[in-house]
């Protein structure tokens, strides 16, 4: 059935029920019309997040608001808050008509974004065609390419393509294959640096032909080089770090394309808990043709090597090399030209200092670069709380710069000349998930509160520093967006979010409740969702959305605004099917003090589920429209396996659970080993933290969800159903071809409406 309302299209997909659904949901056809329309709540917003585009000069910003057909884009001063229209639409319109020999779409500025092309000049594309406009006269002129001949004829390729990146393939993340990146442009726009064929090239703009600057590349010793989380380019463009990559030893895992004519099998590499990990060799590479230069930083293997950053002159690199627990970090400063090193910065822990998916695969670096290259910030727990420490660069400790209960989480800006460090964190004791910004002096001391009211504040500040734009929500209050000055005066209010759309249709604020972990102490802070029509009087099933790993925090804190679909605003949705949907962070996730972030090292899989369980009885005690008799969990990930463990160690409170793309056996891959140590030394700890082990315990309504192609677990669902099918335990089973670990377009769409029967289907609201 479920295949027939895939291929009737999208009003097939909402219009035609599943067996068992049809009874329940009929009656009350308006649930499900609120719940396709929460889907993409988004659409229901007007003017939800101002983005701000600040001007070169950093006097003014710009913003658009309004939809497609009535668009409106504002500047506002700096100064003065005042905002004025950034383009006359009747003179814009007109001038375009005649330069087009048609009139635009919509009623508004035509174009969502556009660029200083010079003084009282802007650029913009429309209809995929680039357009100049004089803000002093009006004149709209076409933007041509300079070689249209050459356009032709194909020789050199069109302007616009030698001058954009182009994307090129590389495996970066073990575990995943080869990923789509993109080239990175040289400081002065000249290059664009890529991997061909397991060598670096670079490609110039100005005739688009490419360049090799290696040729021992090879498929078990390739180069690497990162161009999405960090530039590698130093500032004079004439050096670039990349990665010579020993893969010789590591694991693959064959994973079957079965969509095209004939199967196609690939290899892709993968690191399971213990296993070879590949050897990671940083290397300054001058573009003018000399040999490479190895940094020496001494053993690499079983060490997680990060490119931290250029010194402004382009004299020297720093890396860190996390060594593979990831409880020791070096950070190395490197001669540019001879590659020789000195350690700068030690830091060690018990526990962990950070992990993978922090510095790895993402860019949440605890370091900071002066912008005079004199030294550095650097973010450590050593004190039990993240907090920041200013060094010079020779490794020399100046001064702690913040002090307090609460961590930092980044710096946003160094200003030098003014003596301040401008940074995030979650500094408020009564609130410990709201963001402010801070700023402290250079020489330590006091930090300044720079935000005002309760949420997530996110911050933009000028080119010139002098200002910054706040937006900020708090998942029940919609964002809204103030402009203020740098030592957070309020100059303006920018603007609000319009819910009218979505109050009309049918809204209820979600709400945030805490509660106490399972020690009795330690305080969880729950976000939880309700249906429109929400009546306290009734009873109302509980869904709870986990994610549970040790790396995020999953607990909406803000208000949910994007455009299409995502997990939280799905959560919302599925509410108005009249069920109440939770999200909570427990222990063992950061945001928090060290203390409550190192309850998951060695101890995975022993205290999870009674803090989220707990969490959800104490609750159900406190508010009577909870019915406790009906209680369902989905997650995805390490989600999907904390969804089979709630069956198994809470299955007296949950009862139904989809868990999809699930995480499950922590031998399969070496993102437990920090948390774990190594499968050799701790074995028993490794079979704790296997909910597989707990098969024979789980009880109640499970739906297992994953991916062929999803190289990392689906060898894990084929474990976990087994183990199932061994025991003779009943359960939903679902595979996609041609999916990896996240679902996309109609899969995504295909696997949501799955959950969302399943759940009606059991839990009955």
């Amino acid at each position: 059935m479920l295949g027939h309302v895939m291929r009737a299209g999208v009003v097939g997909l909402w219009c035609v029920l599943a067996p068992g659904l049809g009874a329940q949901a009929s009656p009350d056809s308006a649930r499900w019309v609120r719940y396709r329309a929460y889907q993409q709540v988004g659409e229901l917003l007007d003017d939800t997040r101002i983005v701000p585009h600040w001007m070169p000069d950093g006097a003014s910003f710009w913003y658009t608001s309004g939809s497609s057909q009535d668009r409106e884009i504002r500047r506002v001063d700096a100064a003065t808050g005042r905002a004025t229209p950034m383009f006359d639409v009747a003179r814009l319109r007109a001038a375009l008509t005649d330069a087009r020999h048609q009139e635009p779409a919509g009623r508004g500025v035509p174009f969502a974004a556009f660029a200083v092309a010079g003084p009282g000049v802007v650029q913009f594309e429309l209809e995929g065609r680039s357009w100049r406009l004089d803000l002093s006269t009006y004149a709209v002129t076409r933007v041509t390419a300079p070689d249209a001949f050459a356009d032709v004829i194909g020789i050199l390729g069109s302007e616009r393509s030698r001058v954009t990146p182009q994307p090129f393939w590389q495996e970066t993340f073990t575990g995943i294959g080869e990923m789509r990146a993109m080239e990175r442009a040289s400081p002065d726009g000249r290059w664009f640096v890529s991997t061909r064929d397991y060598n670096l090239a670079i490609r110039a703009a100005v005739d688009g032909r490419a360049t090799m600057l290696t040729a021992d590349g090879s498929a078990d010793v390739r180069w690497i080089v990162e161009t999405g989380r960090w530039n590698p380019w130093s500032p004079n463009g004439q050096r670039l770090l990349a990665s010579k990559v020993d893969v010789r030893g590591v694991a693959k895992i064959p994973t079957v394309q079965w969509l095209k004519p004939l199967e196609e099998l690939q290899e892709v590499l993968t690191i399971p808990a213990g296993g070879t990990m590949e050897n990671d060799q940083p290397y300054v590479v001058d573009i003018n043709g000399r040999t490479p230069v190895k940094l020496a930083l001494g053993e690499t293997r079983d060490c997680y090597v990060v490119f931290l950053g250029w010194t402004p002159d382009s004299k020297r690199v720093l890396v860190a090399k996390y060594n593979r627990l990831m409880n020791r970090v070096d950070v190395y400063a490197a001669d540019a030209i001879s590659g020789e090193t000195r350690v700068i910065l030690t830091e060690e822990s018990k526990t962990f200092l950070t992990n993978q998916h922090e510095v790895v695969s993402s860019t949440d670096l605890p370091f900071t670069m002066f912008p005079d290259g004199s030294g550095f910030v650097w973010r450590s727990e050593r004190d039990g709380w993240d907090q920041l420490y200013r060094y010079d660069l020779n490794g020399t400790l100046v001064t702690r710069l913040t002090q307090g209960a609460f961590p930092v989480l980044d710096v946003v800006r160094i200003d030098q000349a003014s003596g301040w460090v401008y940074f995030s964190a979650n500094g408020d004791p009564s609130r410990p998930y709201d963001t402010h910004l801070y700023r402290v002096s250079l020489g330590g001391g006091r930090q300044q509160q720079l935000t005002q009211g309760n949420g997530v504040h996110r911050v933009s500040m000028s080119p010139t520093g002098t200002h910054f734009i706040d937006t900020y929500s708090t998942p029940a209050v919609p964002p809204r967006t103030e402009l203020r000055r740098v030592d957070g005066a309020l100059v303006s209010e920018v603007g609000g979010a319009d819910i009218s759309r979505l109050q009309k249709i049918g809204y209820t604020p979600s709400r945030e409740y805490v509660v106490k972990a399972a020690d009795g102490v330690t305080d969880l802070w729950v976000t939880m969702h309700f249906p429109a029509d929400f009546d306290s009087t009734r009873k109302y099933p509980v869904v709870e959305y986990i994610y549970g790993g040790p790396q995020i925090v999953t607990r909406p804190l803000e208000f949910e605004a994007a455009p299409g679909i995502s997990q939280s605003a799905y959560n919302r949705a599925l509410a108005q099917l009249g069920f109440v949907v939770l999200t909570l962070d427990a222990r063992g996730t950061p945001w928090r003090s060290k203390a409550f972030h190192d309850v998951i090292f060695h101890n995975w899989g022993n205290f999870e589920m009674a803090d989220h369980a707990g969490a959800i009885r104490q609750l159900g005690a406190r508010l009577p429209f909870m019915d406790l008799s009906r209680v369902g969990i989905w997650g995805r990930s390490w989600g999907a396996h904390y969804a089979v463990r709630a069956l198994a160690q809470a299955n007296d409170l949950y009862k139904v659970a989809s868990a999809e793309f699930p995480g499950f056996d922590p031998g399969g891959g070496d993102l437990y080993e920090i948390y774990l140590g190594l499968p050799g030394d701790n074995p028993q700890l490794y079979n704790t933290a296997n909910p597989i082990l707990l098969a024979p315990k789980v009880r109640g309504k499970l739906l297992l969800v994953s991916g062929l192609n999803d190289t990392g677990t689906m060898r894990e669902l084929a474990k976990m159903s087994d183990a199932l099918v061994q025991i003779g335990f009943q359960h939903d089973l679902m595979v996609y071809a041609n999916t990896s670990h996240s679902p996309m377009g109609r899969v995504a769409a295909y696997n949501e409406e799955q959950r969302t029967q399943f759940l009606v289907r059991h839990l009955r609201p």
